[in-house]
């Protein structure tokens, strides 16, 4: 579901939250898997964004997959 907007509004703080953590427990923190090495987050309002274990997955593939998505 959407995460309610801050007293600063929607911006790129807000967008993070979203998808770094879901925005809290009231929220959507219960979607997010921390033990997973690649997640794709896309939320009812548009918010969308990756997050992923750079031990494991290589930066530059992981924007090339992002990049190809949103080409798509």
């Amino acid at each position: 579901a959407p995460v309610l907007a801050g007293a600063g509004g929607r911006g790129p703080a807000e967008a993070a939250r979203q998808v770094l953590h879901g925005g809290g427990a009231c929220a959507n923190s219960g979607n997010r898997w921390f033990d997973k090495t690649l997640q794709f987050i896309v939320g009812e309002d548009g918010t969308c964004g990756v997050v992923y274990d750079p031990a494991v997955i290589d930066g530059t593939v992981v924007a090339e997959m992002v990049d190809h998505a949103l080409s798509y």
